[in-house]
């Protein structure tokens, strides 16, 4: 027997929550070898510990999304970006620890070519590396896809469809 879902049944069903609770920020710098991707190996005491990936923070209060990718990087890295951008992509994912489905805005923060980055405590190991190097090390595919989708837009630094974020 065939059963057709009301929409009655449909909206008294319970779903998994989807929530942005922050943001995700691809650090890039360009030298004389071309663009570099910053990545940050998790530290153990953190969640996903040991995963190689880009910089990732939480909101706190009524900070906007800009304002939470300058609070993270500075906390997570000491950098200080010339350059912040808003993409179109989004990074999600299902996190178990609090059964939600979390979609964060990528941002791309630019940086100088001789920007001196330090650890936090969140992360044991820094890299910069380029796109291929990139793609092998992180931990997640949609970190892949985005990191291909970055490359081929930094080739037309800055891409038309990012909107600049004022720091």
């Amino acid at each position: 027997m065939n059963h057709t879902v009301t929409w009655l049944e449909m909206t008294e069903r319970k779903s998994i929550p989807i929530e942005s609770p922050g943001v995700n920020v691809a650090v890039v710098k360009r030298d004389r070898d071309g663009w570099k991707f910053l990545l940050l190996k998790r530290a153990y005491t953190e969640s996903y510990a040991g995963a190689w990936g880009f910089v990732t923070g939480a909101k706190e209060g009524e900070e906007s999304a800009g304002q939470i990718a300058l609070r993270e990087l500075e906390e997570e890295t000491g950098l200080s970006p010339k350059a912040l951008w808003a993409t179109e992509y989004l990074i999600q994912f299902y996190e178990p620890e609090f059964d939600k489905i979390w979609i964060l805005p990528l941002i791309v923060a630019v940086v100088s070519p001789d920007a001196k980055d330090r650890l936090s405590a969140e992360n044991e190991e820094f890299v910069w590396l380029g796109t291929e190097e990139a793609r092998e090390r992180v931990s997640w595919k949609n970190l892949v896809r985005a990191i291909d989708d970055l490359s081929s837009e930094l080739k037309r630094y800055p891409a038309p469809t990012w909107i600049a974020i004022e720091t």
